[in-house]
């Protein structure tokens, strides 16, 4: 029998949906499409971030949307992030305003930072801005700011209504006890890279325990970016045998039960697509289950293979940063 729940509850704000559009590395004049085809599906949860550089496409989709009386304001659950120098503490207020411009909105579902490190923000203000700057070296402009001063900042936007609930994304073990510890408005949310080959356990367990909704990127292993990964495009979960068995035994494509396995677990997912016919696929989780085997079965992937590794930050300026969540 399959599962009726499509939302969580957070600590605070409204429900999250359990499967929102992702839409990282989505070209230009494809977003604003795609969150409107998302929307005609079902989909109100929507997935950015400032250094995605695509908030004014998803702001003009959402508005259309609402005027055309398809969808209320209320009823959508929109996510962005501070992303490098936009997370830089006396940034925070700023970007955080030119987001709620962008996405014509008054208020943000929820704000993540992007990263536990920053980055400078000197060209933050050019145009288009550079959200992760690097020098003359080649090297990533990281910076040491400590991520509660931004956390901090970020509170008092919640204090104010323009944003309803926070969290934290990229961050490992000890961080996410940091902020949950130190911080006076509690992390509702992490948003990790999150599949079967990289189950991510250990953060799913904290999260759990401490009841915050644990959000997962390239949840079917984000095929989409294998070349900028260095990686072969058939080198995929989508193709692992056990993944396809399953799907054909349910009459299933292999994206659904991927993306149904993290749902089962509890973990929201955010496959990004701009093609209308898998924009509708990912959202059709909810008529059917996995079995307790087939779960076993998917379970037995992971590999605790990392395919967003960040290493473009990786030099010899910035491989000791303290705040990196793992090694490079």
């Amino acid at each position: 029998m399959a599962a009726t729940k499509t939302a969580l509850p957070m600590l605070m704000g409204k429900p999250m949906p359990l499967v929102g559009l992702g839409t990282f590395l989505s070209k230009p004049g494809e977003v604003e499409k795609a969150v409107s085809v998302a929307i005609d599906v079902g989909y109100r949860h929507i997935d950015t971030a400032r250094g995605y550089m695509n908030e004014k496409e998803i702001g003009n989709a959402l508005d259309e949307s609402i005027k055309a009386g398809k969808v209320t304001r209320d009823e959508m659950f929109i996510t962005t992030k501070l992303t490098g120098g936009s997370a830089v503490p006396h940034r925070v207020r700023q970007q955080t305003e030119d987001s709620l411009k962008c996405l014509k909105t008054s208020y943000i579902d929820l704000l993540l930072i992007h990263f536990p490190v920053a980055m400078s923000d000197c060209r933050l203000d050019n145009n288009p801005p550079e959200y992760m700057p690097f020098d003359t070296d080649g090297a990533p402009m990281c910076i040491e700011t400590d991520f509660m001063d931004t956390y901090k900042e970020m509170e008092k936007l919640v204090d104010e209504g323009l944003v309803k609930a926070l969290g934290i994304s990229n961050f490992n073990v000890a961080q996410v006890r940091r902020v949950w510890d130190e911080s006076r408005i509690k992390p509702c949310n992490l948003q990790v890279e999150c599949h079967v080959w990289f189950q991510q356990n250990e953060l799913v367990e904290l999260c759990n325990e401490k009841g915050i909704t644990v959000s997962a990127y390239a949840p079917i292993g984000s095929p989409g970016s294998a070349a900028m990964r260095g990686r072969d495009a058939d080198d995929t979960p989508l193709k692992d045998p056990i993944v396809v068995k399953i799907a054909e035994r349910l009459s299933k494509t292999p994206a659904q039960v991927l993306l149904r396995y993290l749902v089962q677990r509890g973990v929201i997912v955010l496959p990004k697509s701009v093609t209308q016919s898998r924009i509708e696929s990912n959202f059709q989780l909810f008529d059917f289950s996995l079995s307790g085997a087939d779960m076993d079965n998917l379970r037995s992937l992971d590999r605790d293979l990392r395919l967003f590794d960040f290493k473009f930050i990786k030099h010899e300026k910035t491989i000791n940063h303290p705040l990196f969540p793992w090694p490079l």
